[in-house]
């Protein structure tokens, strides 16, 4: 606690002192008078005390008054602020194929948002961006501190709502492209079940472009090789269809090693978890917290309780005037 308005603590003091002396002279006048005349004339037992009561809360309203003036400032809370981690993009498939239902209890977009999500929450001062892509690239967010924000976008990931196909240079592109303002470590996350057949940019040409930034790419392989059952719209409803499917690991690899990141293989729910488990403990830094200490004046509440000790001291004044 400290005052917030120092010179009026001392004009109060300086005000004390020169009523003190004031009261030694003539101590028969203004608010002296009463305290020393009530012990003077009080009668012994309960009466004195009763005739004391009533002053006690006119002084403790004076005091009360003055710590109110003084403006003291309180300590009301903490707060920890967490300054910036890793600057880190996820650069998502959400191409076709992605709906294949080769992974036990969901598709693998369906899974792969499951281990994204509880990724995004275990790196709580890291900035988050999400790029989807499929024929072409869409930035779903930008770098981020707001969770609810980015767990929202993560979840409106579907396939089928951007042009079909595999783009994994441009979808590095956008990924590099918005970390180019950060400043602190960087990297991406590329997940994907397919291979570049899609967009102008070679996807080691945009790992070339993504190690000059200084940008670290994990790659990861989703799905099973070999035939996969997709769901898709029919004009007589939903069917599904049997497609081959394959990962281009080569191409996925020589990025990870052009970047100085690595590549993973996931072919079910529990290797996809252990791959970002994996990846969350290669990318730590070393969290800073600072701690801010907010102060709020108490002039409010001292002035509140003032108030209802001056209050008490005219209502027990009446009172006990009236006691024999």
């Amino acid at each position: 606690m400290k005052p917030g308005r120092p010179e009026i603590l001392l004009l109060s003091a300086a005000v004390l002192v020169l009523w003190w002396f004031f009261l030694r002279k003539r101590p028969g006048v203004g608010l002296g008078l009463g305290m020393m005349e009530f012990f003077r004339r009080a009668t012994p037992g309960w009466r004195r005390v009763l005739l004391v009561v009533p002053w006690f809360f006119f002084w403790v309203s004076l005091g009360l008054a003055l710590l109110s003036s003084w403006e003291l400032m309180v300590k009301r809370h903490y707060e920890k602020v967490y300054l910036p981690g890793i600057d880190i993009m996820l650069a998502v498939d959400v191409s076709r194929s992605m709906a294949a239902q080769d992974f036990p209890r969901g598709s693998r977009l369906q899974v792969a948002r499951e281990v994204v999500e509880k990724f995004i929450r275990a790196r709580k001062a890291d900035r988050i961006g999400l790029v989807a892509f499929a024929g072409a690239p869409l930035l779903v967010s930008p770098l981020t501190l707001d969770r609810d924000f980015l767990l929202e976008s993560l979840h409106s990931l579907r396939t089928g709502e951007i042009e079909d196909g595999t783009a994994i240079g441009l979808a590095l592109a956008e990924a590099v492209s918005n970390l180019s303002s950060s400043r602190t470590s960087r990297v991406i996350i590329l997940l994907t079940d397919g291979v570049n057949n899609r967009g102008e940019l070679a996807p080691l040409d945009a790992a070339r472009m993504a190690s000059g930034a200084g940008v670290k790419v994990y790659t990861v392989g989703v799905g099973k090789k070999g035939v996969a059952s997709i769901p898709i719209e029919m004009g007589t409803g939903a069917g599904i269809i049997r497609k081959s499917v394959s990962v281009d690991e080569e191409t996925l690899r020589r990025i990870a090693e052009i970047t100085g990141g690595r590549f993973f293989r996931a072919t079910d729910p529990e290797g996809l978890r252990g791959i970002f488990s994996e990846i969350d403990s290669l990318e730590k830094r070393r969290v800073e917290v600072k701690t801010v200490s907010r102060f709020a004046s108490l002039s409010h509440e001292l002035s509140l309780l003032a108030s209802l000790f001056l209050l008490g001291f005219f209502l027990l004044s009446s009172l006990f005037r009236e006691v024999p």
